[in-house]
C-alpha cells in the first residue's frame, strides 16, 4: 500500500490559506526570553536524572535556548498547518477538547491556542507528558495567556482519558517510541477520539535506517554548542550557567541517544493508521507548502529522503 504525497495545489485547497512561518512566529510571540530560564532551572529541579545519558534533563534544559538561537526550529517548520486545522476544525464546530499528546515546551499548546482564537472559539486542552518539567512550562504559559488547561503527567501508552477529544496533535513524536509500541500508539489515540474527530502529528518520513555514528555525533555537538554560544550572545541572551557546563550540556544533548533508528517509511506510517481503524485525510510534505530556511536534523545526520511530513487523520 502506498500514498503519493499530495501535490501541493490539492493540500492548499484543503488546508486553506497558510500562514507566513515568520508572520506566524511573530503573531504568537513565544515569551522564550522569559520563559527559557524558568524552563532551565525546572529542568534542574524537576527532571529525571539517570547514571547513564538516556534521560531527559539536558533536553528540557536547552530546548528553549536552542530555540532562541535558532538550532531548533520545531514548530517554525510546520506550525502553520497546525494553526490552520485548529482554525479550520472550529469553525465547523468541531473543536471543543484538545489533547496534547507529549510536548518538549508549551509551542504546541501556544500554535493551537492561537488557531482556535483566529476562529474566536475557546478551547479546553490537555497536555500529557510524563516529565514534570515540560508540565510545568505549559501550565505557566496557560497562566501568562488566561487559556484553560488541564495538565496529565501519566505515559501515553498507559494514559486512560476520562474523556474523548475532537483533535489530539503531537510533534517529532513516534521516533521517542520503539517501534514494536508504534501501532499500539496509533491504536490509543483512536480510542481517545470522538467520531469524526482529528488526529494532527508531524515527523520526518525516512525509507532508510539512521545511522549512530559516535565520531560524526560528537563533532556535530560541538558544531552545535559552538553556533549556540554565537547566537545567544548576538542576541543578548544570558546564558543560564557557565559556558563549559553548557558545552558538556549540549554534548549530553546530542548524545541521549546512542543507537541507530531503523527507517519509518510512508508506507508504515499508513499501515499504523488503517489498522488503528483511522483514516488518512493528508499527508503532505511541509517544504512543498511552507518554503523557507532548510528543516535540518539537530542530533543525527541528514540523508538525502527524510522530508518532514504533516499528517491529518480522521477517525
Amino acid at each position: 500500500m502506498s500514498t503519493n504525497f499530495t501535490h501541493t495545489n490539492l493540500a492548499l485547497d484543503k488546508v486553506g490559506d497558510l500562514i507566513d512561518c515568520d508572520r506566524l512566529a511573530a503573531d504568537i510571540d513565544e515569551p522564550l526570553r522569559v520563559s527559557a530560564p524558568l524552563n532551565f532551572r525546572a529542568a534542574h529541579e524537576l527532571c529525571e536524572r539517570k547514571a547513564d545519558l538516556n534521560d531527559c534533563y539536558a533536553y528540557h534544559a536547552l530546548w528553549q535556548y536552542l530555540r532562541l538561537a535558532g538550532i531548533a526550529r520545531a514548530l517554525r517548520v510546520d506550525g502553520p498547518l497546525y494553526v490552520d486545522a485548529a482554525e479550520r476544525f472550529a469553525r465547523a464546530g468541531r473543536l471543543d477538547r484538545v489533547l496534547i499528546s507529549g510536548t518538549a515546551d508549551y509551542s504546541m499548546l501556544a500554535h493551537l491556542a492561537h488557531g482556535a482564537a483566529r476562529a474566536g472559539q475557546a478551547v479546553a486542552f490537555d497536555v500529557l507528558d510524563r516529565c514534570d518539567t515540560t508540565l510545568n512550562i505549559n501550565r505557566w504559559y496557560a497562566d501568562q495567556r488566561g487559556l484553560q488547561v488541564r495538565i496529565i503527567k501519566d505515559d501515553v501508552l498507559a494514559f486512560q482519558p476520562d474523556r474523548q477529544y475532537d483533535l489530539i496533535c503531537s510533534h517529532s513524536f513516534l521516533f521517542w517510541h520503539a517501534p514494536s509500541d508504534r501501532p499500539r500508539l496509533f491504536q490509543r489515540w483512536q480510542s481517545w477520539l470522538v467520531p469524526g474527530g482529528h488526529l494532527c502529528f508531524s515527523n520526518r518520513v525516512s525509507p532508510q535506517a539512521i545511522p549512530f555514528d559516535p565520531v560524526e555525533r560528537t563533532d556535530r555537538m560541538a558544531h552545535m554548542a559552538e553556533e549556540a554560544l554565537r547566537q545567544l550572545c548576538a542576541l543578548e541572551v544570558p546564558l543560564p550557567c557557565a559556558e563549559a557546563e553548557f558545552i558538556a550540556l549540549v554534548d549530553k544533548f546530542g548524545k541521549r541517544r546512542q543507537e541507530s533508528l531503523p527507517g519509518l517509511p510512508l508506507e508504515l506510517i499508513e499501515r499504523w493508521i488503517t489498522d488503528a481503524g483511522l483514516a488518512l485525510d493528508l499527508a503532505i510534505r511541509v517544504a512543498d507548502v511552507l518554503p523557507g530556511p532548510e528543516d535540518k536534523t539537530i542530533i543525527s545526520g541528514q540523508p538525502a529522503g527524510r522530508p518532514r511530513t504533516w499528517f491529518q487523520v480522521r477517525r
